[in-house]
Order: C-alpha cells, then sequence, then structure tokens
C-alpha cells in the first residue's frame, strides 16, 4: 500500500442544501448528508410523476416538420418541464402551427410519442430550417436524417431528463476542496458527474469544474487543484439511466490530508465483524435480538508521523470521533478501489516518542 489520505472534514455534510433539479419526496436530497450510504437521493420518478427535469431554452426550443405542403415551425416556449408536461407543451405548440397531433411521455421507457390524426408527416430533424436549435436530441430522437413516411413516431432513445439533474449546497463561505465522492450511486456507464463550484448561489460567477472518473456504486476523484469555493453544484447528466431515475447516497466533497506514511508491514489484520444482537435462552438456544451486516474491519499501524500528520490526526478526532464516518485511502492511486467509508471502532490517540516521531495504532469499520 502508498501513502494514507484521510478525508474527515465532508463540507458537503455540514453546508446548506439549496436547489436541486427534481427529486422523489421520499427520497429527498437531505439524504446525501447523512453517513448512511443505504439513505439515498433519487430524482423524480414514478405514477404521475412526469420523471425528472427537462429544460428548454433558446438553444433547443424549434421543432421543424411538415404535412404534405411547406415547412412548419413549433417553436417549444423556453423553461423547465418534466416530461409529462412537456410532451404537452410540445403538442399545444405543434397544434397552434398547423395540424391536429398528440403528444404523449410514457414514464416507464423514457420515450416521446408524436402522432398525427390526419395521416403521415415529417419530422424535419436534418432538412429543417431550424435544425441548429431542434428540440429533437432532448426528447431523445437522432436527428441525423428526418423522420418521414409515418403518421406516428416514438423517440429512438430514452430521456428520463435533460441535459442533467443536479444538487447545490451552500458551504457558508469560500472554502477549499480537492476531493470528492459520490457513494451508493446508480449511475450508468455512459454517465457524466461534474463537480462545479461558484462564488454565487446562481452560479454564474466564477464558475469552476471538473469532471468526476466514473466508477461503479462510489465514484471518488481527487482534484487536479484544489478549488477555493462558496457554492458547489453536483451535476449528473444521465438521461437514459437504466433505472429511470439517479440515485445517489452519500456525497463527500471535502480537502484530503495525507499521512505521508503507509501503515506499516507487520502486526496487521484484516477481517470481519459481525454486530449482530443475540442472547441465549435458558436452554441455551440462541436467539437474534436484532440483525446487522456483517462489516469489514481493519487493524493496522502507522510509525514515525511527523508533527504536521499528528495534527491532521488530532482534528480527526475532534471532527469524527467514533460516530462520524469519513473515507480512508491506503492507494491514491487507485482511489475507487483502495479507499474504505469507515468509522474508528475506538477513537486511539497517537502517540509520541520523541520529536517530530509519532505512532498512531488504529481499528476502523466499514460504515454502511
Amino acid at each position: 500500500m502508498a501513502n494514507t489520505r484521510i478525508i474527515y472534514r465532508n463540507l458537503w455534510r455540514t453546508g446548506t442544501l439549496l436547489a436541486v433539479s427534481s427529486e422523489d419526496p421520499q427520497f429527498p436530497k437531505e439524504y446525501t448528508q447523512s453517513d448512511d450510504t443505504t439513505l439515498a437521493w433519487h430524482s423524480r420518478n414514478g405514477t404521475g410523476s412526469g420523471n425528472g427535469l427537462f429544460v428548454i431554452t433558446t438553444a433547443n426550443h424549434h421543432l421543424d416538420y411538415d404535412i404534405g405542403a411547406a415547412e412548419l415551425n413549433a417553436i417549444i416556449t423556453a423553461g423547465s418541464y418534466n416530461g409529462t408536461t412537456l410532451a404537452a407543451e410540445i403538442q399545444t405548440q405543434l397544434n397552434a402551427t398547423g395540424g391536429t397531433f398528440t403528444v404523449t411521455y410514457s414514464l416507464t421507457t423514457g420515450k416521446f410519442t408524436i402522432a398525427r390524426a390526419a395521416g403521415n408527416f415529417t419530422l424535419r430533424w436534418q432538412s429543417g430550417a431550424n435544425t441548429a436549435a431542434t428540440i429533437g436530441t432532448a426528447i431523445g430522437f437522432i436527428i441525423t436524417a428526418d423522420d418521414t413516411g409515418a403518421a406516428t413516431y416514438t423517440s429512438d432513445y430514452a430521456r428520463f431528463h435533460y441535459p442533467a439533474e443536479y444538487i447545490d449546497i451552500d458551504l457558508a463561505a469560500a472554502t477549499v476542496y480537492d476531493y470528492v465522492a459520490l457513494l451508493g450511486h446508480n449511475l450508468s456507464a455512459t454517465a457524466v458527474a461534474t463537480i462545479y463550484g461558484a462564488d454565487d448561489s446562481a452560479f454564474t460567477t466564477n464558475v469552476v469544474s471538473d469532471v468526476i472518473t466514473y466508477a461503479a456504486n462510489n465514484m471518488r476523484f481527487y482534484l487536479a487543484a484544489a478549488r477555493t469555493k462558496r457554492y458547489v453544484r453536483i451535476h449528473i447528466a444521465d438521461p437514459t439511466n437504466a433505472s429511470g431515475y439517479v440515485k445517489i447516497g452519500n456525497v463527500v466533497v471535502g480537502k484530503y490530508y495525507d499521512l505521508a506514511k503507509a501503515p506499516a508491514a507487520e502486526g496487521y489484520e484484516d477481517g470481519y465483524d459481525d454486530f449482530t444482537e443475540i442472547e441465549f435462552s435458558a436452554s441455551r438456544n440462541l436467539h437474534i435480538v436484532q440483525d446487522a451486516p456483517i462489516l469489514k474491519s481493519r487493524a493496522l499501524s502507522y510509525i514515525g508521523l511527523t508533527d504536521t500528520t499528528k495534527g491532521y490526526i488530532m482534528d480527526l478526532l475532534s471532527h469524527c470521533g467514533i460516530h462520524r464516518a469519513f473515507d480512508i485511502c491506503f492507494d491514491y492511486s487507485y482511489p475507487n478501489t483502495y479507499t474504505w467509508w469507515v468509522n474508528l471502532a475506538e477513537a486511539v490517540r497517537p502517540q509520541y516518542l520523541h520529536p517530530d516521531y509519532w505512532n498512531w495504532p488504529i481499528e476502523i469499520k466499514e460504515h454502511v
């Protein structure tokens, strides 16, 4: 194992959550501030929900079509929609421009269907006058060629949101961060996750961004350079997610601290702890009082830490104790492989040997 990094001051945990693109009321954004990865924020989905957020702007609000004569152009009102309300707005503008259309959105497939009552028509994705600002991509159609020769067209791809879902947070003051983790997520391999920082809550002033490298289940990422920002946004573009929604269990945003040491090779222990509560009857039959998961645990020692790294450990002990979880990374070249979300089993203090030389024996247990 290489040098160890610890991320224990989770700025996301203590910040004030602001805007969210959409959410399922049963899975609110506040769950991302919990240490419990079994609690999760979900973007909006479910019966009657219309699914996630669809943003239409002047850059994508045209729908060119014809019903057998001259080209017509429906202009979709710029604004924020869900899939159902966007379908209704497209239908309204098509019918106002020419013809009688029905436009629907499927909550299960995430696809839009455009149908004309009086017969065939053409959707001019490629040949229309306004192809540069077409709504086609936003509603899941392939726009490299027109759709022609039919009375009904359905999206080629699912769209459960467009272009993205997001959660914003106020850190209360401009604060340094160089690490981000999305734990317990359901993002697809084609998703693009980005952390934005800004000086204002509208995310228009001095905006910086870092794309988070994808990994299944848990994404942990060290930024190439530290950022100092008050407002932070987690931005997820995953409109074809097979679940029909975006899920994130925990968000970690903070500064990493490097212990500049690998744990000692000798005296290393690795195993599992069972936290199930049991009791025995008078006849010695075992009864489970409360079932609990079996969790990974690890006991290890750090030898020869400097006064500086001892200060990091003291800060960790005062901030997290044994009740708050933190990330510990045993090889920062592979953060998604060698990082654990853990608690300290015991708040063991660093041991002073001589000036600028400290030892720290610890036991950590996996947090879920």
